[in-house]
């Protein structure tokens, strides 16, 4: 064959490896939690939520800001 025919395929680096096992372990775990809750709250309007939300009850734990992007379909 000559060299425009043939495919060049590159394997994923072990950071990508890594991810992607990441993503594989951790997504079948979720899967119970959103059908169950799916399930309660399924035509239920939303709660309005703190703005600050912390598991912390002494508030002297180390402060760790995340942005979280949700996509509903």
């Amino acid at each position: 064959p000559s060299q425009s025919t043939l495919s060049h395929h590159t394997q994923p680096d072990l950071t990508s490896t890594h991810l992607y096992n990441s993503w594989k372990a951790l997504i079948p775990t979720l899967v119970e939690i959103q059908l169950d809750y799916t399930a309660r709250t399924l035509g239920v309007p939303l709660k309005r939520t703190p703005k600050v939300l912390s598991l912390c009850s002494l508030h002297t734990c180390a402060q760790k800001c995340t942005s979280l992007t949700c996509l509903f379909f």
